[in-house]
C-alpha cells in the first residue's frame, strides 16, 4: 500500500509543479513568489497529504524550494521552470517569463555586472 502511494505521488508530482507554476506565472519574478499551502490546496485536485509529498519530492530534485517556519511556503526554482519548458503546452505559457529573464540578463551584461 505504501509503495503504491509513493508511485502514484511520483507519477503526479509534475501536476503539482504545474499548479505551482500556474499560481506564480503572472509574477514578474515567479521564482521569488512564496506560495502558501492554502493556495496550493485551492488550486490543486489533490488533498494536502499528496500535495505535500509531491512538494517534498520536487524539492529533492531541485524543482521546488520549501521554506519551513511558522507558515511554510513554496517557490518554484529555475530548474522547475526548465522542467516545464520541456512540456510543449507550458512552453507557450512560459514565454513572457523567458522574455523578462532575457531582458534582465541583457541589462546586467550591458552594465558590466
Amino acid at each position: 500500500m505504501l509503495l503504491s502511494f509513493y508511485l502514484s505521488c511520483m507519477d503526479k508530482r509534475n501536476d503539482t509543479l504545474q499548479v505551482l507554476y500556474k499560481i506564480v506565472k503572472e509574477e514578474t519574478h515567479p521564482t521569488n513568489y512564496h506560495c502558501t499551502p492554502r493556495e496550493m490546496i485551492l488550486h490543486s485536485t489533490f488533498d494536502w497529504e499528496i500535495i505535500n509529498k509531491h512538494l517534498e519530492l520536487l524539492e529533492q530534485d531541485g524543482s521546488v524550494k520549501i521554506q519551513h517556519g511558522d507558515a511554510p511556503s513554496f517557490s518554484i526554482t529555475e530548474k522547475g521552470m526548465s522542467l516545464l519548458l520541456e512540456n510543449p503546452i507550458t512552453q507557450k505559457e512560459l514565454q513572457p517569463f523567458l522574455l523578462v529573464k532575457e531582458a534582465e540578463e541583457q541589462q546586467v551584461k550591458s552594465q558590466g555586472l
